[in-house]
């Protein structure tokens, strides 16, 4: 079924935007939830591009004000610039002081409006969870404005984790209502296009704008840190040629950080290697009382570790470490990150960036997800040979070279191009 309020791209009197030279300059209104570290640079990179004349709505400030993060257990404050090189507008929140957590803590009436004043050629939506979304797409419709739409869904959550029989019949028919209102699907990656196309999208319709991160903020950091790398291991304690891996989440049972330290214990005993864990939350004390307990040897509990002071865990460590993944398909951007910085990668099949990222065997291992033996394996293999693990790091930087914030903004010019054709909207 075609999209009913059709393709429209140019202002409300029928006038297209056009820079001074006559090219074309498109209104693009993206809707957030809170600032994000990872879109931020994104949206600067947008609004620097002079086709593009961008404002995004935020429905709270959390993120840009400190907040408390239940997962992390206390009071996080990011120390990067979330809110600067970029038009923005943070909405009034009728559920004033809540969370940014369910489906009726974001409630911003005036989103109505900012959509309707805004004029916009498109409206891009990051997912449907929120009471605010669905008035952003009554809004939109309303207003005659496409819709874009980027989601991190796959169906790896739906293929593993089993759903009560209502969940599995009502959320197709939900999401095919949802995307028949939308123009053009912007994907993050191989899993995420599967899941347009499983819920009927075109193929036409879906527009590739990767999962990224701050490539050359982690590149350059971890590059500044890596001449101190050899003092660095020294202040934790650990031997100049030991691999390291690095566990950079929070200590929560989705993150498995129990499966990082289980598969560390069965690696063979031989050449040194050392497990940094960046990151607090409900499981820390649990793991840190399984470290003591077995006497594993290298393992540095870091605590919360901010977004600038990353690069130099990366910069200490060889080898990235993500076993986990199922929770919710998660895309995994500390993966970016830590490629970006010249790591190998060891993650799981549940992890969406390993389709997309990850070479076995050329930049790192992807294993099944909750097989200790085959963590361990891949662990092992990475101890084993410490010069391989340096050649799978330079691939990794080397992959990262293709998938950037400037893929991204490519991406959504097309999908904005798009918009214009006769067919621009979804069928």
């Amino acid at each position: 079924m075609r999209n009913q309020h059709a393709t429209r791209v140019a202002h409300a009197d029928g006038a297209a935007a056009r820079d001074r030279d006559g090219s074309r300059r498109y209104r693009l209104a993206v809707l957030n939830s809170h600032p994000i570290q990872y879109f931020a640079p994104l949206y600067r990179r947008l609004a620097a591009r002079p086709e593009i004349d961008l404002t995004v709505l935020y429905c709270s400030d959390q993120g840009a004000t400190s907040y408390l993060d239940r997962e992390f257990g206390q009071r996080v404050t990011w120390d990067v610039p979330l809110l600067e090189g970029y038009r923005h507008q943070v909405l009034p929140n009728l559920r004033r002081g809540g969370r940014v957590e369910g489906f009726t803590s974001l409630v911003n009436p005036g989103v109505v409006g900012a959509v309707r004043a805004g004029r916009f050629d498109a409206l891009w939506l990051h997912s449907y969870h929120y009471v605010t979304h669905c008035m952003a797409v009554a809004a939109a419709r309303m207003a005659g404005t496409p819709l874009l739409y980027r989601t991190e869904s796959s169906l790896t959550y739906d293929r593993r984790v089993p759903r009560p029989p209502h969940v599995r019949l009502l959320k197709p028919l939900l999401l095919r209502a949802l995307f028949s209102q939308v123009s053009a699907f912007l994907s993050i990656g191989t899993l995420n296009t599967e899941f347009y196309l499983h819920h009927g999208v075109r193929r036409e319709d879906v527009f590739q704008v990767p999962y990224s991160v701050d490539n050359d903020f982690f590149a350059e950091q971890a590059a500044r840190h890596r001449p101190n790398r050899e003092r660095l291991r020294a202040e934790l304690g650990i031997e100049p040629d030991a691999v390291v891996f690095a566990f950079p989440a929070k200590m929560t049972p989705l993150k498995r950080p129990l499966d990082a330290l289980r598969a560390y214990r069965r690696i063979p005993a031989g050449p040194p290697k050392a497990l940094l864990m960046a990151g607090d939350g409900e499981l820390r004390a649990e793991a840190e009382r399984y470290a003591a307990r077995h006497e594993l040897d290298g393992v540095r509990f870091l605590g919360f570790v901010n977004q600038s002071d990353l690069p130099r865990v990366y910069a200490v460590s060889d080898v990235l470490l993500r076993p986990d993944g199922v929770c919710r398909g998660d895309w995994g951007l500390t993966v970016n990150e830590a490629m970006a910085a010249g790591l190998a990668v060891i993650s799981t099949d549940c992890i969406a960036a390993s389709a997309d990222l990850v070479e076995p065997g050329g930049n790192g291992f992807v294993v099944r997800y909750g097989d200790l033996d085959d963590l361990a394996a891949a662990m092992g293999e990475a101890v084993a040979d410490p010069e391989r693990c340096r050649r799978m790091g330079r691939r990794s930087a080397e992959i990262m070279a293709r998938w950037s914030y400037e893929e991204c903004v490519q991406g959504v010019l097309a999908a904005l191009r798009h918009l214009e054709t006769p067919r621009g909207g979804n069928a």
